[in-house]
């Protein structure tokens, strides 16, 4: 029985980074995404990658208490590392919310499903529209193997360094702000443009209500500049995405 033993306690460190991963990881972790479907692709996971990782493993506690912190830190490896690829989702919120506010239309919210909140119409739009292209391009398929070649880098049993995981985090919530703003920067620049143009105008036909007359002008040609940028603004997204993935990858 000491090998079964052995086997279990293999089985729970893998599943608690696997679980975690998958709980919060792109198109895996969502709310529409139901738990028995990710909790069976842990699970064979897990099953898959135990028999090449026995040797790799702590050996198994004396007792249950010892196993705690173990545990806990497999499940705070997976949050990092699907953490990483979450926040760079969160670009996509930036960027409808940006473009909701340039095109007049920032009071307009629905229910966000991805977020599972009250958003920006443009922000429930662009989120659906990113995990589409997650699952179209492959790449939540990336995310297991990350999750499995992580296991090279840290050790099962073995706490990530500090210093660089909040380097890792801090890279990551940097580069979804500023990619929010790249996706937004053609909605931005007409915004700009198209607002000085009606102030100058205000100025000199001081007698008109400009600003009310042109909103919807503002907003159909928001929506139209927001249309001819957005496929090139979502490859940018999706290239990052990938490479935020591919940081645990040893491929």
């Amino acid at each position: 029985m000491d090998w079964l033993n052995q086997y279990a306690w293999i089985g729970a460190l893998l599943f608690a980074r696997l679980g975690s991963v998958m709980m919060i990881a792109p198109a895996w972790g969502e709310q529409t995404t139901p738990p028995m479907m990710r909790l069976g692709v842990a699970v064979l996971i897990t099953a898959t990658l135990a028999p090449s990782l026995v040797s790799r493993a702590p050996p198994m506690p004396a007792d249950v208490v010892s196993a705690f912190p173990m545990i806990i830190t497999e499940i705070i490896t997976g949050l990092i590392l699907g953490l990483g690829a979450r926040l760079m989702m969160s670009a996509l919120q930036v960027a409808g919310a940006t473009v909701g506010i340039a095109s007049g239309l920032g009071f307009a919210q629905q229910v966000d499903p991805i977020a599972s909140q009250p958003a920006a119409i443009f922000s429930g739009f662009f989120s659906m529209m990113g995990v589409v292209l997650i699952m179209s391009a492959g790449l939540h398929r990336v995310m297991i193997e990350a999750a499995a070649d992580s296991y090279t880098i840290f050790p099962p049993g073995a706490f990530p360094p500090i210093g660089d995981a909040s380097t890792f985090v801090i890279d990551a919530v940097s580069n979804s702000f500023r990619l929010g703003i790249q996706i937004a920067a053609p909605v931005l620049i007409f915004s700009l443009v198209f607002n000085v143009a009606l102030g100058l105008i205000s100025r000199l036909v001081p007698q008109v209500q400009i600003f009310m007359t042109a909103m919807p002008l503002s907003v159909m040609l928001g929506l139209a500049v927001t249309a001819l940028g957005l496929g090139g603004g979502m490859m940018i997204w999706l290239q990052e995405m990938e490479r935020q993935m591919h940081i645990f990858t040893l491929r």
